[in-house]
């Protein structure tokens, strides 16, 4: 398994066709999971059949889109909410 930061590509042609069972090709883990466990748990459902396979199951319905949405960056939180017309005299007052 291959851990580029949230996203998880398959390493093996076991977890290929594991991936490619589910119709995903990459895998975004969740911020609120660890990516080095969830890839040891899809190696493992890669190697037999376990619960693990249950597990996988659920986080690639989860990171299924449709196939016609282009793929998003996830949102910038660092970044400020654009100030909206109505909004303006408030931030005025609080600067």
């Amino acid at each position: 398994m291959r851990v580029n930061g949230r996203v998880l590509r398959y390493g093996t042609l076991a977890e290929r066709r594991l991936f490619l069972s589910l119709g995903i090709t990459e895998l975004r883990v969740p911020r609120s999971m660890n990516p080095y466990t969830v890839a040891r748990r899809i190696a493992r459902a890669a190697k037999n059949n376990t619960p693990d396979m249950e597990f996988l199951e659920a986080l690639a319905t989860q990171a299924k889109r449709p196939p016609d949405q282009p793929p998003v960056p996830p949102p910038d939180f660092d970044r400020p909410e654009p100030v909206l017309p109505e909004h303006e005299f408030v931030h005025a007052e609080a600067a």
